[in-house]
């Protein structure tokens, strides 16, 4: 809400002087009621970025420093927004494992039934572009005994050191890199047994959604530039020929 007090100023100073006040309380009690206060506060920065563009538009003649400072304000916004993306995304490809992992939990006789033939190999493309999540059981020691998965043709071990930040935990996540191109979502949880579950989901369908996401922001930054920039030109050629 600070952020969003501080945005007013970028409002033409008529606007604000007789909205500002009101626009504050609205936002004050919208968020404060909002069961979602980040994705509240992100639609609301949204929001607030054309709607100062626009009653920047209407006020004339155009300040050169208020579209300096709304090209600033809508670039630190689409900051905001590829950040908050990009954590979005990782955490849904988390989803799947934390869930395989949290069933095998409550019901470990459940797991006999995924870890049968055929196996995946998590190296093949055909995986890794894939939604696919494998499923790995593991003794107290860390080695691996049982999975439906494969990798380079051996049952999926990863560091031994995950086994004992989920003993400690009870449940942890993890970016695994076995190799080279090979970025999986791993999920772990502890057995009643003192074994552990491993669950895992390729990252590379994630991240592309995450690249064209940028790719998204970026086009609408320049577009965002190229406007700005189209209308600064034309109030100062409209300027010049009342000057003339």
């Amino acid at each position: 809400m600070r952020v969003y007090a501080a945005s007013l100023e970028l409002y033409p100073e008529a606007f604000r002087e007789r909205y500002g006040a009101e626009m504050l309380d609205t936002a004050s009690r919208e968020y404060a009621a909002a069961k979602r206060p980040l994705r509240f506060a992100v639609v609301l920065m949204g929001d607030t970025a054309m709607s100062v563009f626009r009653e920047n538009l209407r006020a004339t003649p155009v300040r050169p420093v208020m579209l300096a400072g709304f090209v600033m304000f809508f670039s630190f916004l689409l900051l905001g927004v590829a950040l908050f993306g990009q954590q979005r995304l990782r955490r849904g490809a988390d989803q799947a494992p934390e869930a395989l992992t949290a069933q095998v939990a409550a019901q470990p006789d459940s797991a006999a039934a995924r870890l049968g033939w055929p196996r995946h190999e998590i190296s093949s493309p055909e995986w890794l572009s894939s939604s696919s999540s494998f499923l790995a059981l593991y003794d107290a020691s860390g080695k691996v005994w049982a999975a439906n998965a494969e990798f380079e043709g051996a049952l999926p071990q990863p560091p031994k050191g995950i086994f004992a930040t989920i003993r400690a935990r009870g449940m942890y996540k993890v970016t695994w890199q076995p190799e080279h191109g090979v970025r999986v979502a791993l999920a772990g949880r502890s057995l009643p047994d003192g074994g552990f579950v491993l669950a895992g989901q390729s990252l590379i369908p994630g991240e592309a959604r995450t690249d064209s996401f940028y790719r998204f922001l970026l086009e609408l930054w320049a577009v965002m530039l190229l406007y700005t920039g189209v209308l600064v030109l034309s109030r100062w050629w409209q300027a010049s020929r009342r000057t003339v």
